[in-house]
Order: C-alpha cells, then structure tokens, then sequence
C-alpha cells in the first residue's frame, strides 16, 4: 500500500479496503444531491422563496466548512477508521431528520447535520482512498471521480423515488440512513495504518481548534491550483441550487424523475471525466478539463436562453466532463505534493476552498434572483463562470513546469530501497538502474527530460548504495537478490511494464531483470555495459578480452584486472577507497577521449601496481569534474557514500558463483524478446563493443538489438547526457514505446 505498515487487526486485504473507501467516498457526496430534486416541492408545500432555498444549500455549506475546519485533519491523528464511521454514523443522523423534517426549521437543522457530517467525511475518506489505493495514479482516479459519481447517484436516485415510489419525501432518506449504518460498520474491516507514536500521543483536543494548513512542501501546487478547484465547484454549487429550478421555471420540466436525470447527467459526466482524461497525454488533461468546462457552460446558456432543454442536456454532459478532469488533474496533483501523515489535512484543506467556491456564488446567485429574476441570473452566472475558467487556463498555461525529483522510500519486511521519483506518476513508467559507483541521483539531467515528456521517471538507489539497506554479508550482492529488490518496487509503483535504463552494473540487473521477469518490461536501454545472457560474470568477461590489446602472458585478466583484485584482495580495494571518499568518487569519475582507443586501460594494471592507488593507498587530491557532477549533486553523492562506505557497493564484484547459477534459470536461456538499445561508448576502454568480441553475445542473445555509439567514455550518461537522452528518445520512436 504505501511505504508505512499497517495494522494487522484488519479483515479486509488490499483490494477489499480500496473498494469500501471507494463506495464511502461515494456514498457521502449522495447525501449533497440527494435533496435536490425535492427543493421544489418543498417550495411548493411551506412556500418558501427562492433566497430562503437558496440559504437552506448555503447552511449546509457553512457547516460542512466548519468541520473541515476542525475535525477535517483529525483523522491524520487518530487515525482514519473511527472519523470516517462517526462521520458516517452523524450522516444517518442528517438523513433522519430530513425524513421527519416538517418545515423550513427542520429542513435546516438536517442541513447543518449533514453538512458537518460530510465535512467530517470527506477529507477523511479521501485520504483513505489514497492510503489504501495499488498505486497513485488509481487513487487520484478514485478519490476525483467518486464526488461527482455519489452526487450522481443522489440526484437520480431521489427523482426516480419522488416520481415513482411511494413517501416521496420520506423513503430516499430512509434508504440513505441504512446505507451509511452499514458502511460506519465496514469501515472498521480496512487496514489502519500504523501512525507513529508521538503523533497519536499529541492532543486530540488542540486538533479540534479551528484551522487549515498545508505541509510548506505542498503550498506551491496547492496555490497554482486554488482558480480551477474555484471554477469547478462554483459550476457544482450552480447545479445543485438553482439548477432543479432552472430547469423547472426556465426549460419547462416538471417531472421529478427528469430533473434528477438531468441533475445526474452532470454529476455522471464529471465522474467520467476523471477516468476519460487519464486516457491523454498527462500534459493534456489540465487543458482538456478548461476547455470542456467552457464549451459546456457556453452551451447551458444558449440553451437557458432559447429554452431548448436538449442542448442544455449536452451542455452538462461537456461541462461534466470538464469538471470531472480539471479535478481529477487537482487532486491527483495534490496527492502526489501531499506526505502521507498529513493527507487528510492537505484534502480537507481542499475541500475548504471547494465548499467556499461551491456556496458562496450560490448564495449570491440566490439574492441576484430576487432582483433580476433567475434566467437573467442563471445566464450572468454562466458567464462569470466561463470567465473564471479562462483564468484557471491563463494560469494554467503561463505556470512553467519543472520536474523535480522527490525523495522516497519504500520499505518491504525483506529490503528498504531509496529513489528519487519525477514526472506524472500516472504517466508510462521509466526505471534507471545505476552502475558502481554511483547512486540514483547519476540520471538527474535523464529524468528531467524523459519527465518533461510525460514519463513517470523512478531512480533507485541499489542494494548497498545511497539511502537502501546494506546488509552486511557479501553474498547479500547477487542479481538475484537486486532483481527482487526492483520486483517489489516494481510493484509498489504499480506493476505496469516498464522501460529499465541501465548503465555500468545497473545494465547487467536491466538485462536480467528483463530475461527471469520479461512481463515487467517494455523495452530495456543498456548503457556502457553489454548484455550477457550467461551471466555478467570475470569468466564471461575474460573469453571476450581483445588480445590485440591484452596478450593473455602479459594481461590474463585483460581490462578486468580491477574485477579480479576485488575477489581477491577485496578488504584492502575497499579500505584504498574508503580512505577519502571525495577524492576516490572525484579520481573515478573523469572524461575520457579518443586517445585511449586501442590503449591498455589503467583498469589492467590494478594488480600489478598493488591496488588501484598503488602504494598510496589512496586516491590522490583530485577536484571533481563539474561537467559530470554538477557540485550540488556531487556533495549529494559524496554524502551518500558516508552512508555504507564502499564495502556494499564493492561486494558486487564478489558473487560470481551465484550469479552464474541465477543466469542458468532464465527462461528460454536468457533470450530477450523485448526492444533492446545498447548505447555505446566509443571512446570507453573497458566496456566498448567496437571492434571486439564484447557484443557476441548480446547480439546473439536479443531478437530485436539496436546500437547506437557516441563519442563518450564509461561515464556516458554523464559525459554526454544530451546525446544520450536523444537515443533513447530515437529508439523509443522507432520502436513505438
């Protein structure tokens, strides 16, 4: 579910809980529409004016906001099961009283409980739907769509019971009051998850103090968002007022039954809405959401001016749909800006700016009726509404994205694996997987751009490296035990197939990844390392060496001298390293050029000279290369490696046993079926494909191999990291990913 654990006192597994959170959600929202088609007759039967229903709406909305106020974050103490059953125990409540309601008083008394009752609700069960959803990008569909569907519901359901069925004000109530009894009790079968204890031990009654707040993290897309959460519920709060009387005084529709339809057309339209716009680039669904919403209302008015009810029908299904977008993208947003401790907090925060932006241009609109009459006031309203959304576009438009990438951490009971995560979270999934030694961070400029382009960009730290576990045995560094690191993450980030970019040991856990999982892989970008079907692996590597270059009496080992001095002289390779981190990471990491062509690589010497130092044992004073690692970035690693040091990283290089046997289980002997690119390194003296043997088997192993070289060294990524952004962009193109 998410990185935090869960009670396990719970009946309900993870798919169960979703679904009741889901059916709750949907639930509360029922109760705001339900009345609805019942004002009119209301009116007609205590003949009451168009104010005093419009004020009925409004104290529901004052209420609802004083408990999004002060019980609105209390679930993120408490926890979120016993909020959300009292919440759903006081909506019964609400609905009983309107049941027995037999005046305006009484009408108003079951709005200022339902109004609290759904304030209490709505943040809550909004943040349980997060809490228990497969992945972000389910939850933000969720938790936008069900509002709009549970007014739906109302609206229909209440007309086709005033029309049809007998007690026409009684029985939709009744219905509704046993509805929420039985979810305040299913409530309590859904996982709770575990808070830490010294926010359960805070107090509960300094909570219940007016207020609303925001994580400062959170602030900036709350804000940017404030002019489209406006224009959507401020069309809603039009809908749910006045629209029953619009329809009934302006379009001539007396039957009940119709005027829920059309009320539900709306509010249908809008829960579509959430789930049609994940179907769009994720750049695109903002804008499809404002321009729906103007297109529609444009429509209602010319319909409320000519009285043609089937335009006005079409006109709520587009401004539906807009609705259903614009705050599917605002909550989707929000969830993603939002840590999950203070979720409940950040929606009923939003919820707050809905519910104002939902009553107060009602209220309004119901005093403008009593003086200019409601067409004159129902079309200056529609106008004002599409003005307001060409701003939230305005905005909208001119708000400059950049992709920034968020720290995270997701821990199972086997392994805790750090990543660095940017771009729509419900956008296609890119994995990159890091080489030695290095963390995540190394694909800063890749995910920038690949994020700017609609991807979902997820970059762990592997096993031993940065901010994930390291535990303390050599044997704990095979492939095998890395791809189930990647399998659970896999998971946890929603199990789609994804595109795995690698470099260095990164592309060896790539290749095998895609090889024992290949339903988990769309396509898979090798970086400076080849594929090796048998196993990345010193004997695999050794049978491949250029003896041109590396005659076997002088160099056995060839280029991977460095590999064979890890197994066998592994606590002394580490201690050289670990002697000054800097300058170690700084020496490492150094441009090549095309002088080292066809030279010896310094990497096949290590032996002979008695470590990679040599007699120093430790690397020299070396300023690190900004062009490679921006210095930010580069304290960033530098700190990193304080973490474990360069035993974990190093242990790698020590499992070949292990990782030979792992090679040998791969179904149909490793081959890969996926689009594979291998980016080369032209000017990389260890991992180069050119003119050597190197890339045999990789060639023969890939039913579907690209290679593309650039002037690089082993640091490619870093060395070129617009040319190496471009290939990746080319390959997907041409191969349709």
């Amino acid at each position: 579910m998410s990185d935090q654990s869960f009670d396990a006192g719970s009946v309900l597994g993870r798919r169960g809980a979703f679904v009741v959170a889901g059916v709750a959600g949907a639930a509360t929202l029922t109760a705001a529409s339900a009345p609805s088609p019942l004002y009119p007759v209301y009116q007609r039967l205590w003949g009451f004016s168009a104010f005093t229903l419009t004020l009925i709406f409004a104290v529901y909305v004052f209420a609802l906001l004083g408990a999004l106020l002060t019980v609105g974050s209390l679930s993120d103490r408490v926890g979120r099961r016993p909020v959300a059953s009292a919440a759903l125990v006081l909506l019964a409540l609400g609905m009983l009283l309107f049941a027995v309601a037999g005046g305006t008083g009484g009408l108003m008394v079951a709005r200022i409980v339902q109004g609290f009752a759904v304030g209490a609700a709505t943040g809550t069960t909004t943040a349980l739907i997060m809490d228990s959803a497969p992945n972000p990008r389910f939850g933000a569909i969720v938790s936008s769509a069900v509002p709009a569907l549970g007014i739906a519901i109302g609206a229909v359901l209440a007309g086709t019971l005033v029309q049809f069925a007998p007690a026409p004000r009684h029985l939709v109530f009744w219905i509704l009051a046993v509805t929420y009894l039985v979810l305040a009790g299913l409530i309590w079968l859904i996982p709770e998850r575990v808070r830490p204890e010294m926010t359960a031990q805070q107090s509960i009654w300094r909570s219940l103090r007016p207020s609303a707040g925001l994580p400062p993290a959170t602030r900036p897309a709350f804000f940017a968002l404030v002019p489209s959460i406006g224009a959507t519920w401020a069309l809603a709060g039009l809908y749910l007022s006045l629209g029953s009387s619009v329809l009934g005084s302006v379009l001539d529709v007396h039957s009940h039954f119709v005027v829920g339809i059309v009320l539900g057309v709306f509010f249908t339209a809008g829960a579509s809405g959430a789930v049609v716009s994940t179907l769009l680039p994720p750049h695109q669904r903002e804008r499809l959401g404002y321009a729906a919403l103007v297109l529609g209302v444009l429509a209602t008015i010319a319909a409320t001016l000519t009285g043609w009810l089937p335009l006005y029908v079409a006109g709520s299904v587009v401004s539906g749909l807009g609705f259903g977008a614009a705050f599917r993208f605002a909550v989707h947003t929000l969830g993603e800006a939002a840590p999950d401790a203070r979720r409940g907090e950040v929606f009923a925060t939003m919820y707050i700016v809905s519910y104002l932006a939902f009553s107060v241009p009602a209220l309004a609109a119901g005093l403008a009726v009593e003086r200019f009459g409601l067409k004159t006031t129902a079309v200056t309203y529609g106008v004002l509404e599409v003005a307001l959304v060409l701003g939230a576009m305005a905005m909208g438009i001119t708000r400059a994205p950049k992709a920034e990438l968020a720290s995270r951490t997701f821990r199972s009971p086997r392994h805790t694996t750090h990543y660095l995560e940017s771009g729509p979270t419900d956008g296609p999934l890119m994995i990159f997987l890091h080489g030695w030694p290095s963390i995540g961070l190394i694909w800063h400029a890749q995910m920038d751009a690949f994020a700017a382009d609609g991807w979902h960009c997820v970059a762990p730290d592997l096993r031993g490296y940065g901010g994930s576990a390291a535990p303390a045995a050599k044997d704990a560094y095979t492939i095998e035990e890395v791809v189930a690191d990647l399998v659970e993450l896999h998971d946890h980030l929603g199990g789609h197939p994804a595109i795995w970019v690698g470099h260095d040991w990164g592309s060896a856990v790539a290749g095998a990844l895609a090889a024992h999982e290949p339903d988990r892989s769309r396509g898979v970008v090798l970086t400076s390392w080849a594929y090796f079907p048998q196993a990345n692996s010193l004997a695999t590597l050794v049978s491949l060496v250029d003896r041109t270059i590396y005659p076997a009496d002088q160099y056995p080992d060839g280029q991977w001298d460095y590999y064979r001095y890890y197994t066998e002289h592994f606590d002394s390779a580490v201690s050289d390293l670990d002697a000054d981190h800097a300058a170690t990471l700084a020496s490492v990491y150094r441009p090549a050029g095309p002088a080292a062509v066809g030279q010896v690589s310094p990497t096949a010497l290590v032996t002979r000279n008695g470590g990679r130092f040599g007699a120093a044992h430790h690397a020299p004073p070396t300023q690190p290369d900004p062009v490679l690692w921006p210095p930010a970035d580069f304290d960033l690693l530098v700190q990193a490696f304080g973490n474990h040091g360069f035993r974990p990283p190093s242990a790698w290089y020590t499992n070949d046993d292990a990782n030979i046997a792992y090679a040998l289980k791969a179904p149909d002997e490793g081959r890969l079926r996926q689009p594979v690119l291998f980016v080369n390194g032209e000017w990389d003296a260890i991992c180069t494909i050119t003119g050597n043997r190197q890339g045999d088997p990789m060639r023969g192993a890939c039913a579907n191999l690209t290679v593309t070289s650039v002037p690089a060294g082993h640091w490619l990524p870093l060395e070129r990291k617009a040319e190496h952004v471009q290939a990746i962009r080319t390959w997907l193109r041409s191969e349709t990913l």
